[in-house]
């Protein structure tokens, strides 16, 4: 397997012992009651692996998402918006539960999210919310705790054998379910079964998460969007086996990488007409004014950047600066964009704020609310990014024009001036430079912020429970490490 170089520079720097800071305080809540006393339905969008940088509405050239670029317009956009992670279980539960990935404990492919951890389902669900959740890719099966409070979680994969646990006689590595994952076209699976619920009773608010997949690798879209963003293309990658395969990596020709690049694009595009219908849909039912939908990312993807692929390797922008667009129609205007830096912690409190809930006392994250209406984020919004997994102990901690990168395991340290240099590739080498000097601080606060949260959230630590065939499946996406590998 490829693994990628981990680029951080070494800038002579020693992380400054001590230096307590106040702990981020909570904004202040914005009530969003409706006329009628009514709580709105919650529609939460995740997509798999999606780039903001690819999305027309934060300026790409390419026509891979005109639904979403539509979508936009009709609400508000983020354009500093950071994810907890570079990969997707522990980003996801972030989003889940305001909390940073090494205060919620689902840091690793072979842990979950413990049963005592609180989720956006469960509280809404407290507030009378009929909840159920989409999941279309393996980590978010039930055994990695991300089901917690939803009424109904329901498997979109065409392999339901495997995320239910069960056994599957004659399944070996290399066998055709070993790489079922990688091959699944979900996005259709998962219209389908939402559209089916929203047939059903939709007299009570409900919150409904969707998770989409068909971005994740490999990057094989059905045509005609495996052609769309490449059509005179005569070579030889095909976006199968993207992260295994020997022939991507940073030698590659530039043309043979622009392919695979077409390809990424071309799943986009898919799945923005999976988003396209899920929209359609709500529309048709006359549910649109009555519901909040918010559409963002996990993370990001590599294509070489900083010499990897794929993602789980780094903490560098490309993985985990996301999109984030909330729609909410007669509370949020049409199309503003905020430039505050927003987090992925930052989602459980904004939902429940918009739905006229009282603030959560035990989350990391500020609602953005207040923003909506002409307000400001009361509290701080440095954002702090985790890799504690496949080996990897990062931490980035980053405002919009500054990030520190640690590597708490080897005690090196970076630090990029993001406006001078948003490609990452020029670290500041200047010890007493005030950009290094306040960087440093971030590092000390958010150690502290999170050292603080973790004496609130007391630390447990819970094992799924895999079969093998589930491992082998896991192995093959590049979350295990193989026995061979």
């Amino acid at each position: 397997m490829y693994v990628a170089r981990v680029f951080l520079a070494g800038v002579g720097l020693l992380l400054a012992a001590g230096g307590c800071a106040k702990e981020s305080p909570k904004a202040g809540q914005t009530a969003f009651k409706r006329a009628d006393g009514s709580r709105p339905n919650v529609v939460l969008i995740s997509i798999d692996t999606l780039r903001r940088d690819h999305l027309g509405c934060y300026g790409y050239p390419r026509a891979t998402s005109p639904r979403i670029d539509q979508l936009a317009t009709e609400g508000a956009v983020f354009e500093n918006m950071v994810s907890s992670s570079s990969w997707t279980l522990p980003a996801h539960a972030a989003m889940f539960t305001g909390l940073a990935d090494t205060v919620h404990g689902a840091l690793e492919i072979t842990s979950r999210l413990p049963d005592d951890r609180v989720t956006l389902a469960e509280r809404l669900k407290e507030l009378g919310y009929t909840t159920v959740g989409f999941f279309s890719g393996p980590p978010l099966y039930p055994a990695y705790g991300l089901g917690q409070g939803f009424d109904a979680y329901v498997d979109c994969t065409s392999y339901p054998e495997l995320s239910a646990q069960s056994a599957v006689a004659g399944v070996t590595r290399g066998g055709p379910l070993h790489h079922a994952a990688r091959k699944d076209i979900t996005g259709p699976r998962v219209v389908e079964r939402v559209q089916a619920w929203l047939s059903g009773d939709t007299s009570r608010p409900f919150f409904m998460f969707i998770h989409l997949w068909d971005v994740h690798p490999d990057f094989v879209p059905p045509p005609p969007y495996d052609r769309m963003f490449d059509p005179d293309y005569a070579g030889t990658e095909t976006g199968e086996d993207f992260l295994f395969s020997p022939t991507v990596n940073p030698a590659m020709p530039k043309r043979e990488l622009e392919h695979i690049i077409a390809l990424y694009d071309g799943e986009i595009a898919w799945t923005d007409a999976h988003v396209g219908k899920i929209l359609d849909d709500l529309d048709a039912r006359k549910l649109r004014d009555s519901t909040i939908v918010m559409l963002l990312s996990d993370h990001g993807e590599e294509f070489l950047e900083h010499g990897s692929k794929g993602h789980r390797h780094t903490l560098f922008d490309e993985l985990i600066r996301i999109p984030l667009i909330v729609r909410y129609p007669g509370y949020i205007a049409a199309g503003q964009r905020y430039g505050e830096q927003a987090r992925m912690i930052d989602v459980v409190s904004t939902l429940l704020a918009l739905v006229n809930a009282p603030p959560p006392a035990d989350v990391m994250g500020q609602s953005l609310a207040p923003l909506f209406v002409g307000g400001k984020l009361a509290g701080d919004t440095l954002a702090i990014s985790e890799l504690f997994s496949y080996g990897h102990q990062l931490r980035a901690f980053r405002r919009p024009e500054r990030k520190l990168i640690r590597d708490e395991q080897a005690g090196r340290l970076g630090v990029v001036d993001l406006r001078a240099d948003p490609g990452e590739h020029k670290p500041v080498g200047d010890a007493s430079s005030p950009l290094v000097r306040a960087a440093l601080h971030d590092g000390e606060l958010g150690t502290k912020w999170l050292d603080d949260f973790k004496r609130i959230v007391p630390r447990t630590t819970t094992a799924p429970q895999l079969s093998d065939d589930v491992r082998r499946q896991l192995e093959s996406l590049g979350y295990l490490r193989g026995k061979d590998e």
